[in-house]
């Protein structure tokens, strides 16, 4: 980390962590923002009055540029590992770049992790806090996939790379784990990752493929059709909006595509779906889809353990250096993950 850095996380954390949170926080207390968190209403109202720009505003390399630093003074300070990996594995398309991260006294579980960004940004690099963190917490390898992003590479090439990446790395666990037991591994992922870790499941089910034993979904986006009341409801002002989901998808999607075919809200067969630790936020405008997809795979016969949490935002994986109930919260999945992982698969909450 840079002391640049250091600096604006230093500044950050004495705004957040001191009376002078209430003073930032004062105009996002009321109305419909009177149940949002206070730490990130005033993260909110700083991001307002530092006039940030609209990823939307932008091209898509400089918003990868951007988005690389903009809530670097909020992310937690990276986790120490007892080795990091950087390899590639095979993809459909072009070798496929993975960072892994080891933590101390490793467990022989894997947690296969795609990074958010709606298909356009995001990187090993942009998510490494987080991954470094959930390696840390949970002991589990974290393997961090580097899929190829749109409009470069539209869909669906992010999803035939989460694939072929979790299969190759699936085949690693397994000879890293040698004469152990059998690896359990976890589909990972926040926002399009979680959209990712969906659609590995259902390719692996669909080919008798080594599925996950787990599905970990943070604020995962399911439905591209954006036709979710939460999308109209929470529209701006809540780090991701509307505009910017509407510029994701026209990055990500040909004109030919067909979200509703694209979206896992909308497949019609969820029946045999891996067991599902799912998060949500009440500021998020992706949260009614989330909380119905929760709904349809418990229908379906799955097991969810689906953790609401009302004051946060979307995003709030990286919010969590600063932000005190995004940390909690951070910490009770890990913990739920390292319990799921641990039990025999039957009667979750």
């Amino acid at each position: 980390m840079s002391a640049h850095d250091w600096l604006l996380r230093g500044a950050a954390q004495l705004v957040l962590r001191t009376p002078l949170v209430h003073v930032v926080a004062r105009g996002r207390r009321a109305g419909p923002d009177a149940e949002l968190d206070r730490q990130v209403a005033a993260a909110l109202e700083g991001q307002r009055l530092l006039r940030l720009p609209e990823l939307a505003s932008m091209a898509p390399p400089a918003a990868r540029v951007f988005a690389e630093t903009a809530l670097s003074p909020l992310e937690v300070a990276p986790a120490a590992m007892a080795e990091v990996i950087d390899t590639t594995v095979p993809g459909p398309a072009r070798p496929i770049p993975v960072r892994i991260f080891v933590p101390p006294a490793a467990r022989p579980d894997w947690i296969i992790y795609f990074h958010g960004g709606g298909g356009v940004i995001g990187s090993i690099r942009s998510s490494e806090p987080v991954t470094r963190l959930l390696a840390a917490q949970t002991g589990c390898v974290v393997a961090s996939v580097d899929y190829r992003l749109g409009p470069e590479h539209r869909h669906p090439a992010a999803i035939e790379d989460a694939c072929a990446a979790f299969t190759a790395l699936a085949d690693r666990a397994r000879g890293a784990a040698g004469h152990g037991r059998e690896p359990r591994l976890v589909a990972a992922g926040d926002s399009f990752g979680g959209f990712l870790s969906a659609h590995v499941d259902h390719q692996m089910r669909a080919t008798d493929g080594r599925r996950p034993d787990l599905l970990a979904l943070f604020y995962p986006l399911f439905d591209l059709t954006l036709t979710s009341p939460s999308i109209d409801r929470l529209a701006d002002g809540y780090l991701l909006t509307r505009s910017m989901i509407r510029w994701f998808l026209a990055n990500y999607l040909r004109p030919t595509d067909d979200p509703r075919a694209a979206s896992p809200l909308h497949w019609r067969e969820l029946h045999g779906a891996a067991r599902a630790l799912l998060a949500t936020a009440g500021y998020d405008p992706l949260v009614d889809e989330a909380s119905a997809y929760a709904a349809r795979l418990r229908a379906a016969g799955a097991e969810v353990r689906h953790r609401h949490y009302p004051r946060l935002v979307h995003g709030f994986l990286s919010l969590a250096g600063g932000v005190a109930a995004a940390r909690a919260a951070f910490d009770e999945l890990c913990r739920d993950i390292g319990e799921l992982l641990a039990s025999e698969g039957s009667g979750l909450p």
